[in-house]
């Protein structure tokens, strides 16, 4: 392994020849604030800067939660919440048009923006009680929705948005979503190893693509996404403006 750097939110190291290794940590549930969306905005870019780097492993620590998505207590008012989109946009924009391929190692929970991150990899592993969830309605905000249409069917998502419904890994293993179900203290290695398998490929061969491939689905993904902060955005700031003019 190289020497780790660490950014706001995230480390990222080298975890094989080619292969990157980046891993979320911010405790207790990865959550990301604006600052540590710029940190792996900023860890995310220097990997792909990186001319050896040929393949990146998304992973990260802690057994609660792979990602919690946005976190929550760092919403004041609307200018906290434009502040965190703003940083999320830069965040999701750049993990999606990463030219390297992403192999995600999900060890636990993908939440709400958690789900999006992992839906923005090439190739997902899981440990046995990881699962999707998005539950952004029951907080009172849309998101997730855009992204999330990669990881199952339809109908699925729409469940999963509207009544909070689980995809368990056994149900994204049946849909093709995971390449596999690795135990907990396996799954870096294993996602290494996949990432290898990317890594020996022709690098210039892989980029275009996997550009071409993932092109119209990252640009529907950011617009909903965009739409969907937009929209979160003008709720929370009705909502701060009716407390305001009732406590007033």
């Amino acid at each position: 392994m190289s020497v780790v750097r660490r950014y706001a939110g995230a480390e990222l190291g080298e975890a094989a020849p080619g292969v990157a290794l980046l891993t979320l940590s911010r405790p207790p549930v990865n959550a990301l604030d604006a600052e540590t969306y710029l940190g792996v905005a900023d860890a995310l870019d220097a990997a792909a800067g990186a001319p050896e780097t040929r393949a990146l492993v998304l992973t990260a620590t802690g057994e609660r939660a792979f990602s919690a998505g946005s976190d929550i207590g760092a919403f004041g008012d609307e200018r906290d919440y434009e502040r965190i989109s703003v940083a999320g946009r830069r965040f999701f924009e750049t993990l999606a048009r990463l030219p390297v391929p992403v192999v995600g190692a999900l060890n636990a929970p993908a939440v709400g923006g958690g789900a999006m991150i992992a839906a923005e990899c090439d190739v997902l592993l899981a440990a046995p009680d990881a699962y999707f969830t998005i539950p952004e309605l029951s907080l009172g905000v849309p998101g997730a929705g855009s992204h999330a249409k990669r990881l199952a069917p339809y109908f699925k998502v729409q469940r999963m948005l509207l009544l909070g419904e689980r995809l368990t890994a056994e149900e994204a293993l049946a849909f093709g979503t995971v390449l596999r179900i690795v135990a907990r203290d396996e799954l870096v290695a294993a996602a290494v190893g996949v990432a290898q398998e990317i890594a020996a490929l022709d690098p210039d061969a892989v980029r275009a693509a996997r550009a071409i491939f993932r092109a119209p689905e990252s640009d529907a993904a950011l617009a909903g996404y965009h739409a969907e902060l937009d929209a979160a955005v003008r709720l929370v700031a009705a909502r701060t403006g009716a407390t305001r003019t009732t406590s007033s």
